[in-house]
């Protein structure tokens, strides 16, 4: 288990005015904040892949990311 503490005033209110205390609703953005983060950084990678010539088959792709995200 993760615990995290928010040192933000401004942010908790935020959080406050959006989720309440739903700690459900909270954990659960949260997640999906998380895995954005997660794909914009494997586009990221796959960006600088291809501009170093190191593409891959675009099917291998796509089963890779469907085994990861599914």
């Amino acid at each position: 288990m993760l615990n995290i503490q928010i040192d933000n005033p401004e942010l908790e209110n935020n959080i406050r005015k959006t989720y309440g205390n739903d700690l459900n609703s909270i954990a659960g953005a949260f997640s999906e904040f998380i895995l954005q983060q997660k794909i914009k950084q494997d586009i990221g990678v796959s960006i600088q892949q291809l501009e170093k010539g190191e593409a891959e088959p675009l099917e291998q792709v796509m089963r890779c990311i469907r085994a990861e995200y599914e």
